[in-house]
């Protein structure tokens, strides 16, 4: 087995070593990396308008989606809330342009626009993808509704690009748990699916006659449907008022044409795994 296939090892012995690890040492930010556009974080102070965290960690992840070979990864953490209205998760710029109260204490129904820088993918990032061309970075504008009830939460995004970078539409359905193990323990998970058009899917895991020449896989055309479906665990430790360190592990499965597509179903895998550790700092 070469040294590369040997990486194909890599997600389960990580994922499983990282879960002992974290489940014994992580993690209690309610709400972190993992929050969802239009939700706060849960420790808000009641006094202060604003809240801003920023950390970094590592994480390991696949190559690109869908490959079968793994890779470490800085991960920058910047999360910044103002009141409730207006928020910057990441790459995610939003607004909570409409908020309900439910029928009990911290019930709410948020309503609001994003708009978002997508990564792209560059032909460099894996011997499987030589000869696919680059994919350049997406400006995507879109929305969302979320709606959160205790330590439960359900939201709904939707992007579109507006940057001719893939041309495409994503749809994401989440749902997700927060349960307080301690003082300063928080478990966090979360189910989320992903739907794509076919301009997105074509882009991402389409092989076009020129890109089969020079890769040698077979053509494929990919249409519309789900791309995948997963879980995320999330593991807050509070060090101190200020620090936390949480601990993450995900798993992935791809479905529909994403699944099937040459780089997935003859170069890389249905299973995507990914595990990590950052900290954070609130200000």
């Amino acid at each position: 087995m070469t040294p590369g296939r040997q990486s194909r090892l890599l997600p389960t012995a990580a994922a499983l070593s990282a879960l002992a690890v974290i489940t014994f040492s992580s993690a209690a930010l309610g709400q972190q990396a993992g929050q969802k556009p239009g939700q706060k974080p849960a420790d808000k102070a009641a006094n202060s308008d604003w809240d801003i965290r920023l950390g970094g960690g590592g994480l390991v992840r696949p190559e690109y989606e869908g490959s079968d070979e793994y890779k470490v990864s800085a991960l920058p953490v910047l999360m910044v809330n103002y009141r409730d209205m207006v928020f910057l998760h990441g790459t995610t710029l939003g607004a909570n342009a409409l908020t309900l109260q439910g029928p009990n204490p911290g019930d709410k129904l948020q309503v609001g626009p994003l708009v978002r820088y997508r990564f792209g993918r560059d032909q460099d990032d894996s011997d499987d993808l030589r000869g696919m061309g680059d994919i350049d970075g997406a400006v995507e504008l879109g929305g969302f509704i979320s709606y959160s009830t205790g330590p439960w939460s359900a939201g709904l995004t939707l992007f579109r690009d507006v940057s001719d970078a893939h041309d495409g539409m994503t749809a994401e359905l989440s749902a997700g748990h927060r349960m307080q193990l301690g003082p300063k323990l928080m478990l966090r998970s979360e189910i989320s699916t992903t739907w794509a058009d076919d301009n997105y899917m074509q882009a991402y895991y389409g092989v076009t006659g020129v890109q089969s020449a020079r890769n040698g896989m077979r053509q494929y055309q990919a249409e519309s449907g789900f791309q995948d479906a997963g879980i995320t665990f999330d593991l807050d430790y509070l060090l101190t008022e200020n620090w936390s360190i949480t601990g993450r592990v995900g798993y992935k499965r791809m479905l529909g044409d994403a699944a099937d597509s040459p780089l997935v179903a003859d170069r890389g895998s249905e299973d995507q795994f990914s595990t990590g550790l950052y900290i954070t700092y609130k200000f």
